[in-house]
This record gives C-alpha cells, sequence and structure tokens, in this order.
C-alpha cells in the first residue's frame, strides 16, 4: 500500500470517528442546557454508547497500523499530515493499555458523574459527592498506572502530558510557587489599601432580557459570527466547537450580577473566535480537536476577558451601549466607575468563575495542589471540603461558607483531574503574546477606537494559524521569540492592579 492510499484510508476511519464524536457532542450541548433532569441518563447512556464505538475504531487493527506506519514514515509527509500522525500517535500510545471495559466503565463514571455533582451542588452536600469523587480518583491513577509512559515518581507529568505536552510536573510546582510569591503579597498590599473602587453598582439588578442584547452586541463587537455560532444559557458556562461552522457557546444570567453574564460572554467569545478563524487545514486535516491545547484556548479566552475586556480603552469603546442599555439601572456610572468596578477585587469571593485577573490562578493553584494529593492516595475523601476550606484561608484569606461554594462550585472534577492548571498557563501565555501585539498596533487605540477586527486579524496570523502545528512551548516561542514564564503575567498584575488600588 502506497503512502498516499494510507493517508486516504486513515483519512476515512477519521471522518467517521469524527461523525460519532459530533453526534456525542450534540447529546452532552443538550444534558448540559436543555434536558430535563430526567432525561440526562438517556443522553449519558447514549454518549457513553457512542464512545465505545469510537473506542473501538480508534482500538481497530486498521486504524492502529495505520497511524503507527504512517509515524514510522512522518517525515516524508505534508506538515499538516506530519503533525496529525504525531498528535494520534501520542495518543494511541498514552491509551494502548486501554482495554474496551476499561474505557466503558470510565466513561459511565464520569457520564454519572455529572448528575451527581449536579444534585449535590444542588443540595449543598459534599458528602452526595465524596465517594463518586474518590471513584474518579481511583480511576484515573488506574488509567495513568497502567500506561507505558507512566512516571511513578510524577504521575502528574504523565497526566498532563495528556493536556500539554511538555510541561512536566516540576515545570508546573515552580510555576506555581512563583506566582504564590508574586501575588499573594500583593493581594495582602490590597487588603490594606485606603482607597477601593466603585463597586456598588455590580449588585443592582437588571433585567435578563436586556443583558440578552448586551451579550449580542459584545459577541458581534468583538468578531464573532452569528452565522456560524449561536449561544444558550447552562448551569456551568463552556464553549463547543462542533465543526468548522458551527461553534457554541453558553452562559449564565442573574438578574442581580450583569458584570457575571458579561464577562463569561467575553470569555467564551474568546474560545468561539480561535475556533471560527482557524484556517481550513485544521479542519480538511483532522486537527480541530487533538492540536488545541486547554492553554492555548485559555490564553485566547482570558485574553479577550481580561487584557482587552478589562482595560479601561475597551471599556471605553463599549460604554455608549452599556449606558444605553442599562441607563435606568446604571445611569450614575461613568466610565471610569465601570472600569474599576469590572476590576473591583471582592476579597471575600470563593468562586473561581467569578474571580478577579489579581486572585484567579490562585484558585488553580489550590486545585493543583489537591489534584496532586488524590493522584498520591493521601487525600482523605471524607473530609476533603475541610482541606479545601483551609487552603482557601491560608492562601486567599477567605472563609468558605459551604460545599456549594467551595469544593463543589466546578463541574470539572467529575470528568478526572489534569485540567485545571491550564487555566493559569493561559493566563501567563496571552501577557507573552500581547506584549507583541502592543508592539505591532498601537494597542490602546485601536481598542478605545473599537477596531476589533484590527485585533483579530491580529490573533488569526500570529496566534490562530500556527496553533494547530505546534506544541505549547514552540508555539509561544514562535510567536514572540520568549520562553514561556509567569514573569510577565506577574508583571502585568502588578502594574495594573498598583494603579488600579493606588498602592
Amino acid at each position: 500500500m502506497s503512502q498516499q492510499e494510507k493517508v486516504e484510508e486513515l483519512n476515512g476511519i477519521l471522518s467517521e470517528i469524527e461523525q460519532k464524536s459530533h453526534t456525542a457532542k450534540i447529546l452532552n450541548y443538550d444534558m448540559e442546557t436543555a434536558c430535563p433532569e430526567g432525561g440526562r441518563q438517556d443522553d449519558g447512556t447514549d454518549i457513553t454508547k457512542l464512545q465505545g464505538e469510537i473506542f473501538a475504531l480508534e482500538k481497530s487493527e486498521a486504524y492502529s497500523r495505520l497511524v503507527k506506519e504512517l509515524y514510522e514514515e512522518k517525515d516524508s509527509l505534508s506538515l499538516y499530515e506530519k503533525r496529525l500522525v504525531t498528535l494520534l500517535h501520542r495518543k494511541q500510545e498514552s491509551e494502548e493499555c486501554l482495554d474496551s471495559k476499561t474505557e466503558q466503565e470510565r466513561d459511565q463514571l464520569f457520564n454519572d458523574a455529572y448528575g451527581i455533582w449536579l444534585k449535590a451542588k444542588k443540595d449543598n452536600s459534599y458528602q452526595e459527592f465524596a465517594p463518586t469523587l474518590e471513584k474518579i480518583a481511583r480511576m484515573q491513577k488506574h488509567l495513568l498506572e497502567i500506561r507505558k509512559d507512566y512516571d511513578k515518581e510524577h504521575p502528574y507529568t504523565t497526566l498532563f502530558s495528556d493536556y500539554e505536552y511538555g510541561f512536566t510536573e516540576e515545570d508546573l510546582d515552580k510555576f506555581f510557587e512563583e506566582l504564590q510569591e508574586g501575588i499573594v503579597p500583593l493581594l495582602n498590599k490590597v487588603r490594606k489599601a485606603s482607597y477601593i473602587p466603585r463597586h456598588d453598582f455590580l449588585n443592582r439588578k437588571v433585567p435578563i432580557c436586556r443583558q440578552s442584547k448586551f451579550t449580542t452586541y459584545l459577541l458581534e463587537h468583538n468578531g464573532f459570527d452569528f452565522e456560524r455560532g449561536s449561544v444558550s444559557t447552562t448551569e456551568h458556562p463552556f464553549t463547543e466547537q462542533f465543526g468548522e461552522n458551527d461553534v457554541r457557546i453558553t452562559t449564565k444570567y442573574l438578574e442581580n450580577a450583569f458584570i457575571s453574564n458579561m464577562f463569561t460572554v467575553i470569555h467564551e467569545g474568546g474560545h468561539a473566535l480561535f475556533g471560527q478563524n482557524l484556517t481550513k487545514e485544521t479542519f480538511t486535516y483532522h486537527l480541530g480537536d487533538s492540536s488545541l491545547t486547554m492553554a492555548k484556548h485559555e490564553s485566547v479566552s482570558r485574553f479577550y476577558e481580561n487584557v482587552i475586556g478589562k482595560s479601561l480603552p475597551y471599556i471605553s469603546s463599549i460604554y455608549p451601549k452599556f449606558h444605553a442599555l442599562f441607563q435606568e439601572q446604571m445611569g450614575d456610572v461613568s466610565e471610569e466607575d465601570f472600569y474599576e468596578g469590572a476590576n473591583y477585587i471582592d476579597l471575600e469571593n470563593p468562586l473561581r468563575t467569578e474571580a478577579d485577573e489579581l486572585t484567579y490562578s490562585l484558585h488553580i493553584l489550590i486545585r493543583y495542589r489537591m489534584e496532586k494529593e488524590m493522584l498520591s492516595g493521601k487525600a482523605d475523601f471524607q473530609n476533603l471540603d475541610k482541606e479545601w476550606n483551609r487552603l482557601y484561608k491560608e492562601i486567599l484569606g477567605i472563609d468558605v461558607k459551604d460545599s456549594r461554594t467551595g469544593i463543589l462550585q466546578d463541574v470539572h472534577w467529575a470528568s478526572g483531574f489534569g485540567y485545571f492548571p491550564t487555566y493559569a498557563l493561559g493566563n501567563a501565555l496571552n501577557c507573552i503574546y500581547v506584549k507583541k501585539l502592543a508592539k505591532d498596533l498601537p494597542l490602546e487605540k485601536t481598542l478605545k477606537e473599537g477596531n476589533m477586527t484590527a485585533i483579530l486579524d491580529w490573533m488569526k496570523k500570529n496566534v490562530f494559524a500556527p496553533a494547530p502545528l505546534m506544541d505549547t512551548k514552540e508555539w509561544i516561542k514562535s510567536i514572540t521569540g520568549e520562553e514561556f514564564s509567569a514573569k510577565p503575567y506577574i508583571d502585568y498584575l502588578t502594574k495594573k492592579y498598583t494603579a488600579l488600588y493606588r498602592l
């Protein structure tokens, strides 16, 4: 069989996998947006069946043979084909020892866990979720131990390689230590600051119908294509890419917290802009899911949400629409007030999703350290909520009031570990490439004029286009010439919050 014939046969299998994955994604989207409570189990069962069919295709003799043979011949493949088989080979190696029974047990556990977590959160009862979380930890540990690349001394390195290949547990330990050393002292200064940014308007009631209009405006302003995307609501907002021309975002409206929806929409819209503006080759060569790591994606979403979205020039550009829509509720709020409110640090806020830029990565730091404990087998699952509360007090200075706003606030542990550090890496990555953007464009002027097309065009060329073809460390260096580091992120936070709180 010629190399071209092998490529064509592999593409046929990948197309079948993508069709089944597309159906599973639709079911999952339904389960998290519109499905009634009684129907979630049926959705979960169907998703598990489809995942089993995908697993069978990926474990088939033909697929395994084609990936191995083409990987050995990769140097004579095209750029995109070489990247594809490299990523497929990595996944094949990591899952080679995963049998269908274990795979089905994993998928069923994770699908069931979502409903259990949702009920436990509603009931404000960590004890309802604790046994499931312990099962998830055992499953996660087992999935690592059966792998050929399992690092017994550093299991998190093995785990995190599935999210960000090339980053080690040592890299993460160093990164989070630098963040703690750089951010906690600044947070302590903010606690003692005599100046407090205006924020009294943040909890005023704003009709959801008006918030919905603001959602549409913000997405259109930033460049979201509504002919290839849509917006829905859910308990825990997310973005799902079904294909090249179908990217859907979700949000959650709170009548007395309009700012929550505003920045959720800008954040999820950032994910969607990334997906809607990838090169056509990314989809032609089946690289849509496998190549866009979470740290890359989070860097973009939080670039739009924070670095741009919470900047004074951007606030200035959207202020007229804000004032027009919310005149009745926010008529006394000036541009400067709006900027200060958007960046105000609620020192008692326990929620990661509502966290400000300064404290956000400290939430991730806590989760990272707890995940390491759970993987090591040292965690006391019956009292893990107490450990959560202790770390929040020690690192963030926050007294956690209940499980709903504490250990149960996030859904992600219902589907395993390893995901959370990508959020913090994303924060650091965008603070590296925004320096290059500011050199290439008059950034403040561009934002104040509302010229988001210029921003998006720069992102397409410099950030989006190379993303599918490189691992994250190589990708950031290709954009800026700099190695990955926490320093630009810490410098950015220090400069911004020193000025904001007049320290």
